[in-house]
């Protein structure tokens, strides 16, 4: 066990989970009011970054659409 540590210390990974809780983490902070305006868009960038990382590596479904997404698709659509 010990030694199973010390390996995850010496090499550590970040997974498709990890950036897909970070999306929801960033998500509820937003809605909840935690960042402060001059934050926004430092944060939106980030969020902006990880969301199209997960789409190109297909880990996003259709259903994981941000309301932007789903608002430019409802607008193609009816033209």
């Amino acid at each position: 066990m010990a030694t199973e540590q010390k390996i995850e210390k010496a090499n550590p990974q970040l997974t498709i989970g990890d950036l897909t809780l970070t999306l929801n983490l960033i998500q509820a902070c937003a809605q909840r009011g935690a960042f402060k305006a001059e934050e926004m868009s430092t944060v939106g960038g980030l969020y902006e970054r990880i969301y199209a990382f997960l789409d190109a590596s297909g880990a996003l479904k259709k259903a994981d659409a941000t309301p932007a997404d789903a608002a430019a698709e409802t607008k193609s659509d009816a033209e």
